[in-house]
């Protein structure tokens, strides 16, 4: 058991103590994309142990949260359903909590400024006692007025906090303060002034409402913008729903509208947090009535409002580029694999995905410097092929036992009992302009945490979007890096070439906007034989001089393939110039086969065609044909020249 299960263990053995029969206990928890609130029940302490271990699961990307009471019935965390509790409970969200009177038995920070604490009484007390003194300790701590009803939750002490950037643990700061008999609460002169308090707000909820519609046309033109932002924008996953209900309430009270009003706009906005907890509506009044008190003015925060940082904050910033994989893509780059039609883009993705998941080298190559989880959806070819090409490359890589589990559009393998990152969607109609595929994606990068995402290809996933316009394609590209800069991976999309000639980088297909967006691309471009394919690497923070030359040798059967490394001007490295150095030695005029010569370069048939190929080209070779198989000679012929100048020889 992990220490933070077993301290909540201890913790909410503490509060829920040894019931005689079997009740509910609940947990909430939010995150992911849509930051979407759910809820769970479990029986105490016959399901303790399940609780326990979802806690910790769901931590792991979710903010979590508890209920100090228990229930008799699992339907609702309700008074209705409510059974007696030892403990009593408050959300103070600013201040401090080191002179709180009665001081907390228990008390924890969840993150800076924000506290929640709970005093543990000796006796059961039944829900309707309970909630009354909560009321009290709520004003007489001024703590959240929100927060002292039954069904309640808060967060579990130490449990990550997802709602700042970067997240953060909470820490319990002290665990043995006193206990409290019930009498210790009860009403005394002390309490004078906050029932007094109290009964300031006790204003009734008035038993009719009047409809929306009535409230829009009597006040269109007296709501400020910043509250038509907030009624015409939804929550995210990162949304504070508390700070951003109370924003509103307050610029409504400040425009002059009546409390009956601004609790109906309060009701029917996407902000209406006492709806989304199922809590009553007498709750979301009482915090209407308490808006139209505070005099304290109301900032007015731009959403717009561009992320400045100052001259301090450049000059301590320490953190550089790094490789994922070494000398072909950036940790936390976006990017295109981009390139001609039928020039292997998908096999070149696919051996990324494999190899970045596994560690093993990218086309048996380059070196995976931060192996990790990654995330491939796949629109283009269905399951069967992209398995089999999986299955290939992964035998090639000498990953064995490999066990795939796949339903109609998604599939996950395993190792043997090692379950390997790699998550695949195939065929499942994902599209960057859809949001709800969109949050989809988010919401399963929020659980993996990959290192790279790989979006396979661009044309199937921009339906009804003209890609030549950067008024179309700059806000899907835009929600992409948003993506990368809240999860921190690497995001590479296939995406095809312009017809026609040009700079690699200026045929992606589509807007300009489409090449302004990379950091980091591999251009494909074909060469020579239908095999052969040319990579060209396009960094924006690092060196990317040479181009990587790959042979497809074989792709029904096996999965081979031949790289060598390129430099600027296109010649290859190491074979090329190997079988030009070879090629001197047989002198001018004479012969030697094709399946001689490769066999004496220890290379591929192919790869010696697309080399000679080049070579014919610039005038050094010429090659032969004769016989029933048309078999190929090549003749060297201006491989060695006098230079009569210097009375050398030169290599041309």
């Amino acid at each position: 058991m992990s220490k933070f299960k077993e301290k909540w263990r201890h913790f909410l053995n503490l509060l829920w103590g040894e019931p005689e029969k079997d009740l509910w206990a609940f947990i909430a928890y939010k995150g992911g994309a849509t930051g979407e609130f759910k809820q769970k029940a479990y029986l105490y302490p016959k399901e303790f142990d399940e609780l326990l271990n979802d806690l910790e699961q769901l931590n792991e990307w979710a903010d979590i949260y508890f209920c100090p009471h228990l229930f008799v019935s699992s339907r609702e965390r309700t008074k209705q359903y409510a059974a007696s509790t030892w403990a009593l409970w408050a959300d103070k969200d600013s201040g401090s909590v080191e002179d709180l009177q009665p001081k907390p038995t228990i008390c924890w920070q969840t993150s800076e400024g924000r506290y929640q604490a709970v005093w543990l009484v000796t006796e059961l007390l039944n829900p309707l006692e309970a909630e009354e003194i909560n009321r009290r300790l709520t004003y007489q701590t001024k703590s959240d007025k929100g927060g002292w009803y039954i069904g309640k939750v808060i967060r579990l002490p130490e449990s990550i906090n997802y709602k700042y950037s970067p997240p953060g643990r909470g820490r319990i700061l002290w665990e043995d303060g006193p206990t409290y008999h019930k009498k210790d609460f009860e009403i005394s002169e002390s309490f004078s002034e906050v029932l007094a308090e109290m009964s300031e707000h006790k204003k009734p909820m008035p038993k009719k409402l009047p409809e929306i519609s009535d409230v829009l046309l009597r006040n269109g033109s007296r709501i400020p913008s910043l509250a038509w932002r907030i009624i015409n924008t939804e929550p995210t996953g990162s949304s504070e729903w508390s700070d951003t209900l109370w924003k509103l309430e307050r610029l409504l009270a400040e425009a002059g509208l009546p409390p009956e009003d601004i609790f109906v706009l309060a009701k029917n906005s996407p902000w209406n947090k006492y709806a989304r907890d199922k809590r009553p509506e007498e709750h979301l009044w009482a915090e209407v009535l308490k808006a139209t008190e505070d005099k304290a003015p109301v900032e007015d925060e731009e959403a717009e409002e561009l992320p400045w940082v100052t001259l301090d904050d450049v000059m301590i910033h320490a953190e550089k580029p790094s490789w994922l994989v070494q000398d072909v893509w950036m940790e936390k780059n976006v990017g295109w694999i981009a390139g001609v039609g039928k020039s292997f883009k998908s096999f070149i993705s696919l051996d990324l995905a494999l190899s970045v998941s596994t560690g093993s080298p990218f086309l048996g190559k380059y070196q995976v410097i931060e192996p990790g989880p990654v995330l491939m959806v796949q629109e283009e070819d269905p399951l069967w092929r992209v398995a089999h090409r999986i299955q290939m490359m992964a035998h090639k890589k000498g990953i064995s036992g490999i066990n795939i589990m796949a339903d109609d559009t998604s599939w996950v393998m395993e190792l043997k009992k090692q379950k390997i990152p790699l998550y695949m969607s195939v065929s499942g109609g994902f599209n960057l302009g859809d949001e709800t595929k969109m949050d989809a994606l988010e919401r399963a990068i929020d659980r993996q945490r990959p290192k790279m995402v790989i979006l396979d290809p661009m044309f199937m996933m921009s339906a009804g979007v003209d890609e030549f316009k950067a008024s179309e394609v700059t806000p899907m590209l835009h929600a992409l890096k948003s993506i990368r800069d809240r999860y921190g991976c690497a995001i590479s999309v296939v995406h095809h070439y312009k017809k026609g000639n040009g700079d690699s980088k200026e045929r992606i297909y589509g807007s300009m906007a489409m090449y302004a967006w990379s950091e980091n691309s591999l251009l494909v471009s074909r060469e020579g034989e239908p095999s052969s394919v040319v990579i060209e690497k396009d960094i924006k923070d690092a060196s990317s001089d040479t181009a990587i030359a790959v042979e497809f040798e074989d792709l029904t059967d096996d999965y081979i393939v031949n790289v060598t490394e390129r430099t600027p001007e296109g010649a290859p490295t190491n074979t090329y110039q190997a079988i030009v150095d070879f090629l001197k030695t047989v002198g001018r005029g004479e012969e030697i086969g094709r399946q001689q010569l490769a066999e004496q370069m220890d290379v591929s048939t192919k790869t010696v065609t697309n080399y000679v190929k080049k070579l014919e080209e610039e005038g050094k070779v010429i090659t032969n044909y004769a016989g029933k198989g048309g078999k190929c000679t090549i003749i060297p012929t201006k491989l060695i020249e006098k230079d009569i100048d210097k009375g050398g020889e030169i290599s041309l």
